[in-house]
Order: structure tokens, then sequence, then C-alpha cells
């Protein structure tokens, strides 16, 4: 892998990644107006709905993700033996 494809795969999973977490906000706030309306069947069906897409889909990536910061931390700053 050549440096431009990887700076482009870093460029395209931040652009995927922030595109999700905006949706994911709409979503929290368009169950939040919901909820605020009285109508709480659409505020739990959304929330449950999220609960269900965070444990299927990203409880394991953002486990790795934090096992990887720890260890970083452990190894101090680079370049120290």
């Amino acid at each position: 892998m050549t440096k431009d494809s990887e700076q482009r795969s870093k460029l395209g999973d931040t652009i995927f990644a922030v595109f999700h977490l905006c949706l994911l906000i709409t979503v929290v706030v368009y169950g939040i107006i919901g909820l605020v309306q009285g109508n709480t069947m659409r505020f739990a069906v959304i929330m449950a709905g999220l609960v269900l897409y965070y444990f299927l889909v990203l409880r394991k990536a953002v486990l790795k993700e934090i096992d990887r910061k720890r260890k970083l931390r452990s190894a101090g700053p680079p370049g120290k033996p």
C-alpha cells in the first residue's frame, strides 16, 4: 500500500465515522423531540434500536480502540526507552 492510498484510506475512514456520528446524533435528537412531544413509544423504540446497534455493531470496535489507547499510553511517549 502506498503512502497516498493510506492517506486516502484514513480520510475515507474519517469521513465515514463523522457521517455516522452525525446520523446517530440526528436519530437521538429525533427521539428526544418525540419524547418532548409526548410520543414516548417513538422515543423508546429509537433508543432501544440505538442500544441494539451499539451492542451488535459498535461495541467490539470500541473495546478494541480503548485497548489500543491503553497500550499506547502504557508504552510511554515515542522515542524514549
